[in-house]
C-alpha cells in the first residue's frame, strides 16, 4: 500500500501514513452538500489508526474555494438539520437534542462565560440561550458577516474573529460543534483552546462517527474523520480529561465531554490495520452503491427518487444525474422545495408505484426503510458497508 513520508499524522504525529488505494477515484461533496470533484487523498495513520486527509496545498486551496461561497442549511433557510430524538421518537433540531443530553449530565454550571467555535449564524447559540438562560454567550468564527444575526440571541456578548490565540482567557464552558473536523491542526487548536479556559472548564465536542457513517469520508473540506477512540486520544494529548464519549445521543455521530486537565492519559489505541481495511472496504462501499442505486433506477418505468437532502443524498444524486426524479424528506423547512432542480416530498406524497433509494448510513437504513414500510412504494436500501 503506497505510503505517505511528507505528513505527520494531526492525532499521535506518526510520519507512517498510508493512503487509501482508490480513494482518489471518488466524486466528493462539500459539507455544505455542493458536488464537489474527485482526486481527494486520504489516509490512516498506521500508528493509531487515525483516518485523515491530508492538509497539502491542494486540500488549502479546495477549503479556500468552497468556504467561499459556502451556506449552511441552504436548503432550509438556515434553519438546522433535524434529527431523530430517540426518547420522542420524532424528528428535532440537533442542537435542542444534544443540549438537553448536556443539562442532564449535571455537570455544566448555572452562569457560564461560553464560547462556540465555529459558531456560523448561532443554531448552537441559540439553543444554549434557551437552555441555559444565565450563560453568557460567545462565538467564534473566520469573519464577522454573521455578527448581526448573532446579536440578536439572548445572552449573546461578542463575536471573536482571527486566530486563536488571540482570544480572551477564562471561558467556562467551550463548544465545538462540526468544527474540529474543518481544523487545519487540531491538536494546536485544542491546546490553544484548553490556555482560553478556566481551570475546571469543560469542553464540549461534537462531529460525525466515521465507524458508523461511511459517507463523512467523501466530505472534502472535512480534514480528520473521527472515531470515538481517535476523538478521544487527540483530546486526551492536547489536555484533557475525557468525561463522557458518547455515539447514541444523534445517530451517526459522537457527542464528547471533556474537563480541562492538566495530567495525560493516554486511552485505548486502535488497530491500525484493521482501521486501514474497513476504511479501504468503505471506500469500495461508496463506489458500490453507486452502481446499486443505477441497477435500481433502471428497474422502473415511472419514478425513482431518494430518501434525504443532506450529505449522502445530495452525493448520490449528483452521480445518478437525471435518473433521479425527486426527494423525500421528513423536515417540514424543505419539504415542498427544490433540491437540485427537483421537488422535496413527504413520504406520504410519494406516488405508489415509485422506488426510493435510502441513501442512509447502513447504521440508520434498516430502521427508516422499516418506518416507511406502511406506505405503498418501495424503499430500497445498499448492502451493509464492510
Amino acid at each position: 500500500m503506497p505510503e505517505s513520508p511528507f505528513y505527520s499524522c494531526l492525532v499521535c504525529n506518526s510520519d507512517d501514513l498510508s493512503l487509501v488505494v482508490g480513494f482518489d477515484t471518488l466524486p466528493r461533496i462539500t459539507s455544505d452538500c455542493k458536488p464537489f470533484p474527485k482526486f481527494g487523498r486520504l489516509a490512516t495513520c498506521m500508528n493509531c489508526g487515525a483516518v485523515q486527509k491530508l492538509p497539502n496545498d491542494q486540500w488549502f486551496a479546495e477549503i479556500s474555494e468552497i468556504y467561499s461561497t459556502y451556506q449552511a442549511y441552504e436548503l432550509a433557510d438556515g434553519e438546522e438539520q433535524l434529527v431523530l430524538d430517540e426518547i420522542s421518537g420524532h424528528p428535532r433540531k440537533r442542537s435542542s437534542v444534544l443540549l438537553d443530553k448536556l443539562n442532564g449530565l449535571e455537570i455544566f454550571p448555572k452562569k457560564a462565560n461560553v464560547l462556540d467555535v465555529g459558531c456560523g449564524d448561532g443554531v448552537t447559540l441559540r439553543a444554549m440561550s434557551e437552555c441555559f438562560k444565565d450563560w453568557t454567550l460567545n462565538g467564534y468564527e473566520l469573519s464577522s458577516s454573521k455578527e448581526q444575526k448573532l446579536k440578536a440571541i439572548t445572552g449573546f456578548g461578542q463575536l471573536f474573529t482571527g486566530d486563536l490565540t488571540s482570544l480572551p482567557e477564562q471561558f467556562d464552558v467551550i463548544s465545538m460543534m462540526h468544527s474540529l473536523e474543518h481544523f487545519p491542526s487540531p491538536f494546536e487548536a485544542l491546546k490553544v483552546l484548553s490556555e482560553k479556559m478556566s481551570d475546571n472548564g469543560l469542553l464540549f465536542i461534537e462531529v460525525c462517527n466515521v465507524d458508523q457513517n461511511p459517507f463523512d469520508l467523501l466530505v472534502a473540506d472535512h480534514l480528520m474523520h473521527f472515531s470515538p477512540i481517535s476523538l478521544s486520544h487527540l483530546v486526551s494529548r492536547a489536555g484533557f480529561d475525557i468525561l463522557c464519549c458518547e455515539t447514541e445521543w444523534v445517530k451517526k455521530e459522537i457527542s464528547l465531554v471533556a474537563r480541562r486537565s492538566h495530567s495525560y492519559q493516554s486511552p485505548p489505541g486502535l488497530n491500525p490495520e484493521l482501521v486501514s481495511k474497513k476504511i479501504s472496504g468503505n471506500v469500495d462501499w461508496l463506489r458500490s452503491i453507486v452502481e446499486t442505486a443505477q441497477t435500481v433506477a433502471a428497474t422502473t418505468d415511472d419514478s425513482f427518487g431518494i430518501f434525504g437532502t443532506s450529505i449522502a443524498a445530495s452525493w448520490l444524486a449528483g452521480q445518478l444525474g437525471d435518473k433521479v426524479s425527486f426527494f423525500v424528506d421528513e423536515d417540514p423547512y424543505r419539504i415542498g422545495r427544490q433540491y437540485l432542480g427537483r421537488p422535496v416530498l413527504h413520504p406520504k406524497d410519494v406516488q405508489a408505484t415509485a422506488i426510493v433509494y435510502l441513501a442512509l448510513a447502513p447504521v440508520l437504513a434498516a430502521r427508516i426503510q422499516q418506518k416507511m414500510s406502511h406506505y405503498p412504494w418501495k424503499a430500497v436500501i445498499s448492502p451493509e458497508s464492510h
